[in-house]
């Protein structure tokens, strides 16, 4: 069920871009083109793949990957690694490495330190390996600064250019609330891919769009008349319909 909303993507092959950001914006939820991407990795023989669960926890995408056709519990601890920094503040509470450091690291300095020790150990066995960020947000709402995620993004861009066949995917919400962060940050990168609310409002058929972006050259800017492509969506509880705007009648 979400070969079709891969495909729109571009992002259906073995091989993904380097670095890949969905924009989030206010009043829609994106979190359903993490687990299709996760579905979509966790299918491809010996790929490695690192969840970093921020925004919601590891059994809300396990939940969400049954529903979707695939159940991620038989990979994990193989080829899929989880940091659940949400589940660990609930269960540690201030206690917790996220919230207080032992090293005196900051929350996005001492991700990066987890993330790069998941590298590390997995990377070399894997014919690919993809990390995914579930929410920037969350970590400004523990309290990073917009400077210390713009600095998180820059050091994972850089594992992304220093190892081969490594994908980073970011996911911002609220984009439309942090402009200048999710520009930053998507600069960064191959790809952008915008969740966006309808212009006509609520729709029974369709829950939003999609406006997917690819770089042209090597300053990071994009090109939007060339490169540009848009498609509606519609999140069924079993899968992702794609529709073309205009194919329904929908003012987009």
């Amino acid at each position: 069920m979400a070969t079709s909303l891969l495909l729109a993507c571009g992002l259906n092959e073995q091989k993904l871009p380097g670095f890949v950001h969905i924009s989030e914006e206010s009043n829609v939820d994106g979190s359903f083109l993490i687990s299709c991407i996760l579905g979509q990795r966790l299918r491809i023989s010996n790929a490695g793949t690192l969840l970093v669960c921020l925004q919601n926890h590891y059994q809300h995408y396990f939940n969400a990957g049954m529903r979707l056709g695939y159940n991620s519990n038989i990979f994990l601890g193989k080829t899929l690694n989880v940091i659940d920094v949400l589940s660990d503040m609930a269960r540690l509470g201030l206690t917790s490495k996220w919230l207080r450091s032992p090293d005196g690291l900051t929350l996005t300095e001492q991700l990066v330190k987890d993330i790069r020790e998941q590298l590390e150990k997995n990377y070399p066995n894997r014919s690919s390996y993809t990390i995914l960020i579930d929410n920037l947000s969350i970590l400004i709402n523990l309290g990073a600064s917009k400077q210390q995620v713009q600095q998180f993004c820059l050091d994972l861009a850089d594992l992304a250019k220093a190892h081969d066949n490594l994908t980073v995917i970011t996911k911002l919400s609220n984009s439309d609330i942090h402009p200048l962060t999710d520009n930053n940050v998507a600069k960064l990168g191959n790809v952008r891919i915008q969740v966006l609310r309808l212009k006509s409002g609520v729709f029974r058929d369709v829950d939003g769009k999609l406006l997917i972006e690819r770089v042209l050259d090597d300053e990071g800017s994009y090109s939007c008349e060339q490169t540009r492509k848009e498609v509606l969506y519609k999140v069924n509880d079993r899968n992702v319909k794609i529709y073309n705007p205009g194919e329904i009648g929908v003012k987009v």
